[in-house]
């Protein structure tokens, strides 16, 4: 049986997410993740001010979805079965450690976003994920 063959169409937070996401659930299948611009994780560099903004320090999905008034109620489901705790497990568990400002916004504590860009590329590598980008 030839093995699963997965393309992820877009190199930024999310699309680094499904795809290692992808490649961990399914171990032997091949991940193509592909960027139409020459360089991944764009917006990640320049979130936050150039520091990334990774997450909110609100842990209740219910509270977090109730932030987005045109969607939280089919929000719900989808932040109870990842919400932003385990964003910061996630994150944590690679080495990332994050810091919550007053105003809730989470930051890596370097203050960096190429931190968080250096992990999402090295957990794609780790899991065999293939990013090509134009």
């Amino acid at each position: 049986m030839s093995p699963c063959r997965v393309i992820v169409v877009g190199g930024g937070a999310a699309g680094f997410f499904a795809a290692i996401s992808c490649a961990t659930a399914a171990p032997g299948a091949q991940v193509l993740l592909l960027e139409k611009t020459a360089q991944f994780l764009t917006k990640v560099r320049i979130s936050g001010g150039g520091r990334c903004n990774v997450t909110h320090a609100c842990f209740d999905p219910r509270t977090f979805s109730a932030e987005y008034p045109r969607g939280a109620q089919p929000l719900i489901g989808a932040f109870q079965r990842f919400h932003a705790g385990d964003t910061v497990a996630w994150f944590e568990a690679r080495g990332v450690n994050l810091k919550r400002e007053e105003d809730g916004r989470m930051f890596p504590v370097t203050d960096s976003s190429q931190t968080v860009v250096e992990c999402l590329l090295a957990a794609a590598r780790a899991c065999s994920c293939c990013p090509i980008a134009a």
